[in-house]
């Protein structure tokens, strides 16, 4: 059949063309507006975190080095991915369920089937500049007219939005205080370990002068010293880091392998201090044995000095942040009670199905009369 025949199947049958296709649209509009259930969403707008948050301890030690702070790189605050993994979590999906008693609300038979609910609620988009877009979807049962109350539904959209971002801070300031904890208590350790040690070197040394009488050490010996015993407690605070941060993050993350570096780094500047490579310093071991003996009970006890203050300093910022607030998650676009409902689309999804029936209608007598005309032709 060419085109020509086509239109003039239409033309011979367009009244009941026509009628097929108002009814038919006049049906869908029904159906869209009295029986199909209707969708009401609440979106919120997650700024992207940031990777790299200072709580102050790298403040206080002021070290020389770009290096961020212990508890942040612990953390490794999470990217905009992982907020949406938490998000998607059942431990922040049970939080809402718990807090806004869902499982009534829901009408479901266990917790678990109204966490299963919830989470099919939920939608997420990620833009390339790592802003989270959540979207909570609340959908009434059939014959919303009847037995659907639209302004509960736009109010429970948007609280479930606000509560699921309150879940993500929950979930992050647990994480956040428990990491702070960790983290403090092991400076603990650590600074009881190196008190006992640096006394244990001073009594050394006072029996030392007092078995050797008065000894001193050149200005530039305790130059040397001076500049070894900065970089060994760099050399420890690095390693601190990595110690901490080791089960946090892979062996090949960017940060992580620039603290290897740099702690490499100071490494090979701390040999050098027992070489005969440095020219403007006197090397330890040239100076003569007594001397030498006392020289490096003296290093060593300005090294475990500088460590203990940097751990201290350590210690009571950390203590600082494990009861101080941590910051909430920062949002670009609250959630807000929506005026219109999102689904269905009545007069666009009305408009789209008229013309779907419309050539619906046209293909069937098309079709219809190319049966007949074959049938005629046998005949």
């Amino acid at each position: 059949m060419d085109l020509h025949g086509f239109i003039h199947i239409i033309l011979i049958n367009w009244k009941k063309i026509l009628t097929g296709t108002i009814i038919s649209g006049l049906i869908i509009f029904l159906i869209l507006v009295f029986i199909f259930p209707v969708t009401y969403t609440s979106s919120a707008t997650l700024l992207p975190p940031e990777r790299k948050k200072d709580f102050g301890i790298s403040n206080l030690i002021g070290s020389a080095t770009d290096l961020n702070v212990i508890a942040s790189n612990i953390l490794s605050i999470a990217s905009s991915e992982m907020y949406i993994q938490i998000l998607k979590s059942r431990t922040v999906s049970e939080y809402v369920v718990d807090k806004l008693n869902l499982e009534k609300k829901f009408n479901t038979k266990s917790k678990n089937e109204a966490i299963s609910k919830l989470q099919e609620m939920l939608s997420f988009d990620l833009s390339k500049e790592g802003i989270v877009k959540l979207s909570v979807d609340v959908t009434s049962q059939a014959l919303p007219i009847l037995t659907a109350n639209k302004d509960s539904l736009k109010s429970d959209a948007k609280l479930i939005a606000q509560t699921l971002i309150e879940g993500l801070n929950y979930f992050n300031n647990i994480k956040l205080s428990n990491k702070s904890k960790k983290t403090r208590i092991f400076l603990e350790s650590q600074i009881t370990q190196t008190k006992v040690y640096l006394d244990s070197l001073e009594t050394v040394l006072v029996n030392f002068q007092k078995k050797n009488k008065t000894f001193s050490l050149s200005d530039q010996m305790k130059a040397a010293i001076e500049a070894a015993s900065k970089i060994k407690s760099e050399i420890t605070r690095l390693e601190i880091e990595l110690n901490l941060i080791k089960g946090e993050v892979t062996e090949d993350n960017k940060y992580y392998t620039s603290l290897k570096k740099q702690l490499e780094e100071l490494r090979n500047q701390y040999n050098k201090f027992d070489t005969d490579r440095i020219d403007y310093l006197l090397s330890f071991k040239n100076a003569p044995e007594l001397g030498q003996e006392f020289a490096s009970l003296y290093r060593e006890i300005r090294i475990q000095n500088e460590i203990y203050v940097m751990l201290q300093q350590m210690y009571y910022k950390e203590k600082i942040q494990e009861n101080r607030d941590i910051p909430a998650i920062d949002i670009l676009d609250e959630p807000v009670i929506p005026e219109i409902q999102s689904s269905p689309r009545i007069f666009f999804s009305s408009a789209v199905g008229t013309i779907f029936i419309f050539f619906g209608l046209c293909g069937f007598f098309a079709l219809k009369d190319s049966k007949l005309r074959k049938f005629l032709n046998t005949e």
